[in-house]
C-alpha cells in the first residue's frame, strides 16, 4: 500500500502487478496479506498466479508413492523447495480437490486453473507445461470450463480449504 501511495504523491507509475505463488494448496498467505490490496475496489494490483497447479500436483497424477520415481518429477528436479506440494496433507487435500472437480464434471486442471483465474485479484495465471499435451490441457481449462465456476463448485472447494488450509505451506 505504502508503494502506491509513494508513486501517487511523486508522481511515479503505480504498481499494476505483483507475481506470487497462488492455487488451491497455497493461498492464505496471499488472501490474509495481499488480496485487498490488489481488489479491483482498491489499488487494482493484478496478481499474476504462478504455481497454480501446485507444480502438478492438483492434477492427481503424483498421489502414487511410485511415480515420483522419476528424474523429471517436478518434485525431485527442485529438492526441499516443492517438496512442501508432496507433504502429507498436501495430498490428502488433493485428493480432496479431486473428488470436487469429478463432483462437478470438471477435470482438476479445470478445477484448478478455474479458481485461480476467476479470483476478482488474478490479472493472469503463469502455467507450467513439460509437454504438449499438458499444454493443451491448460488451455482447454481456460477456454472450456463454466466462466465463472458455479457457486456450488466454489462452495465445495471453500468445504476443502476449510479443513486444509494451506496444506503446503510448511
Amino acid at each position: 500500500m505504502r508503494f502506491v501511495q509513494a508513486a501517487k504523491l511523486h508522481g511515479l507509475p503505480k504498481i499494476v502487478s505483483i507475481q506470487n505463488g497462488y492455487s488451491l494448496l497455497v493461498r492464505c498467505s496471499f488472501e490474509v496479506d495481499l488480496a485487498e490490496v490488489c481488489h479491483p475496489n482498491n489499488c487494482n494490483i493484478g496478481l499474476l498466479a504462478y504455481s497454480p497447479m501446485g507444480s502438478g500436483v492438483l492434477t492427481g497424477k503424483y498421489l502414487d508413492d511410485n511415480s515420483g520415481n522419476s528424474e523429471s518429477f517436478r518434485l525431485n528436479l527442485f529438492p526441499g523447495y516443492m517438496q512442501r506440494y508432496n507433504a502429507p496433507l498436501a495430498k490428502e487435500a488433493t485428493k480432496e480437490y479431486l473428488k470436487v472437480a469429478k463432483k462437478h464434471g470438471l477435470t482438476p486442471v479445470q478445477l484448478a486453473l478455474g479458481f485461480v483465474r476467476d479470483r476478482p485479484f488474478t490479472a493472469s495465471t503463469i502455467i507450467g507445461a513439460t509437454t504438449m499435451d499438458q499444454l493443451k490441457e491448460n488451455i482447454d481449462a481456460f477456454t472450456s470450463a463454466p466462466r465463472p465456476l458455479p457457486p456450488q463448485v466454489l462452495d465445495d472447494i471453500e468445504t476443502v480449504f476449510k479443513r486444509y488450509r494451506d496444506p503446503a505451506v510448511l
